[in-house]
């Protein structure tokens, strides 16, 4: 992370080491060069670098050009982009945790609840779909937890709050997850469950029968590609880390997919 950065200008004068996970946030105007990196004179490292191994947030996504957007599907799938001019050919790291945030209709108001008194949707039922349709089905195909985010009401605003887990206890077992899965993987180039190369998530880290019949069924009927099929395993491996087990259970295949359809929870 600190050598990108030193490439980027970003260091300043201290020129100190990176220790915490970048972030980077782009208005919606950014352009796919500014994405990518790369420009018409020397190449320049791009967003998706400089978030190396943090993550790039893309606020209201479906503002963003439809070119800048299909920049990511590279990275998500390599770790890694590959600039391409006329002079030069350049390949700079990228492996980020891509977080992007959307409003379910243009105006934003769309899935209000029912009895509320919130304003109603004023779009029409073809500019929700023309909205929804600028992120491209191969890019939400590597998105792999979906979440549907419902408006609260005074009640859960006001009584919500005692029933959330301390960011200590989550930070804990995360940490026990990922050691669980660096066990897993050693003597193994990966140590995460998301490094894992999707022939090798096949071969060596598939799911039992009954673990797998809920994938099967979904894959089977069109619902779901061979690409966010291995996507989808990965996310079981990793809520059966979270749980502390060694395989992961038809529950946990489960949990994975429904995830991956946009399970819906409260927005505070």
């Amino acid at each position: 992370m600190t050598a990108i950065h030193s490439v980027a200008g970003r260091l300043g004068s201290g020129g100190r080491l990176i220790t915490v996970p970048p972030f980077e946030a782009p208005h919606h105007k950014a352009t796919d060069v500014a994405l990518a990196g790369g420009g018409s004179g020397s190449p320049r490292v791009g967003l998706v670098s400089l978030a190396h191994r943090g993550v790039l947030f893309l606020d209201e996504a479906p503002e963003f050009d439809a070119s800048a957007l299909e920049v990511l599907r590279q990275p998500l799938e390599s770790g890694e982009i590959v600039v391409t001019r006329a002079a030069f050919s350049v390949r700079f790291p990228a492996r980020f945790h891509l977080v992007l945030a959307m409003n379910p209709c243009p105006c934003g108001r769309a899935g209000a609840a029912a009895g509320s008194r919130a304003p109603s949707c004023v779009c029409t039922p073809q500019q929700r779909r023309r909205y929804l349709a600028r992120i491209s089905g191969p890019l939400l195909d590597r998105v792999d937890l979906r979440t549907t985010l419902v408006r609260p009401t005074l009640a859960d605003l006001e009584f919500g709050a005692s029933d959330a887990e301390p960011s200590a206890i989550v930070a804990a077992r995360v940490a026990e997850a990922r050691a669980r899965a660096a066990r897993r993987f050693t003597g193994t180039p990966w140590t995460v469950n998301n490094d894992v190369p999707g022939p090798m998530v096949r071969r060596q880290f598939g799911l039992d029968p009954d673990a797998a019949e809920p994938l099967v069924a979904r894959v089977s009927g069109g619902v779901v590609s061979a690409r966010g099929a291995d996507r989808i395993v990965r996310v079981a491996w990793t809520v059966a880390d979270l749980a502390g087990r060694d395989r992961p259970t038809r529950v946990d295949v489960g949990t994975a997919l429904h995830h991956r359809d946009g399970g819906a929870v409260w927005a505070a």
